[in-house]
Parts: C-alpha cells; sequence; structure tokens
C-alpha cells in the first residue's frame, strides 16, 4: 500500500523539466558561492586542489576569485575575460577566441537561465527531480570537442552544486560549490 501511495504522490507531483529549470535559474539575479575544485591530471601523481569564492550577477558578470594554491582572479563581464595572476592582468575578448567563449558561456547560460544558448553551443540533456537536477552538455563544435567532450552541471532548485568538465585525454575537474547565505 505504501509503495502504492508513493507512486500515486510521484504521478500527481508536477512534471520537472528542462524549461522550468531555465525559468527557476533565469531569477536569480546575483549570487555568491565558495567553491573547492579538484583537476585530475593523467600525467600528475596527485590531484591539483583549488579552492576560491564564485560569484554571478545579470546580466552577465561572472568572477572567480582563486586562493588556494596562488591568488586567482578570472573575471568575465560581458564579451571580455580577464585574468589577473601575480601582479599580473591580461584580458581577452571571447569573440576573439570561440573556444573559450563556448566554455565560459556554459556556465554563464546555465547561470542566467538562457536554455536558448546553451541548446545552440550543445547537445543538451537533463535528468533528475527539482531537487537533484544534473543538466549534461556536449560540445556541438569540434574544436571544443577537441578540448572538452562534456560538461554536467547539477543542482537543486535554482542553485548550481556541481561542475565537472570531461577532457578527451581523461584528464578531469571538479567543482563543488557551496552558496554563501
Amino acid at each position: 500500500m505504501l509503495l502504492l501511495a508513493g507512486a500515486l504522490h510521484a504521478a500527481d507531483a508536477p512534471a520537472w523539466d528542462f524549461a522550468q529549470l531555465m525559468a527557476q535559474l533565469a531569477q536569480v539575479q546575483a549570487s555568491r558561492a565558495r567553491y573547492a575544485e579538484t583537476r585530475h591530471v593523467a600525467m600528475l601523481k596527485q590531484p591539483i586542489e583549488l579552492s576560491g569564492t564564485l560569484s554571478y550577477s545579470r546580466p552577465g558578470l561572472i568572477e572567480k576569485k582563486q586562493t588556494r594554491p596562488f591568488l586567482e582572479t578570472l573575471r568575465v563581464d560581458g564579451d571580455e575575460l580577464t585574468v589577473e595572476r601575480e601582479g599580473r592582468t591580461q584580458s581577452v575578448t571571447l569573440r576573439s577566441a570561440p573556444l573559450l567563449g563556448t566554455l565560459v558561456e556554459s556556465l554563464r547560460a546555465t547561470l542566467a537561465g538562457d536554455g536558448g544558448e546553451l541548446q545552440r553551443l550543445f547537445w543538451v540533456s537533463m535528468e533528475g527531480p527539482k531537487e537533484r537536477w544534473t543538466l549534461k552538455l556536449t560540445p556541438r563544435e569540434m574544436d571544443v570537442v577537441g578540448v572538452v567532450t562534456e560538461i554536467s552541471i547539477s543542482g537543486s532548485g535554482p542553485r548550481v552544486g556541481r561542475i565537472e568538465i570531461q577532457e578527451p585525454s581523461g584528464d578531469r575537474s571538479v567543482m563543488n560549490i557551496k552558496e554563501e547565505s
């Protein structure tokens, strides 16, 4: 009886799909979170551990401030990516670096709830309920596939909690994100 009642309750629950996820993400005006990233590189005996903070503000400002193992700030504002490291600053337009632009847009379009942009750049599949969803992004462009085979972004409701990037070499990066209150 309990199984039947559970099945009936699940059948009554509203469907959760890509459009609903994008709509919820689009409602977030700004967020700030701490991250811990582990990069698994085949040539290294130990993975690389990085950490810091991530912030996002509409319409498309993303800032990643790394505090460990060294200081580095990556800032994407509109079409410009700026990297600050060891007192030096470098900038590049995403338009002039399409591969980099596609990788940046995987996160920015997700945070913005821009499903059209995600589907323009990636083959998109989604699974899981509202509380534990996962987007799988497979690049459409062969140039990008040569660098990244899949990006998996997961979270709960309008919050991203994990980003995993898989490279063709088998190397991968896993970023766990915990939003600050």
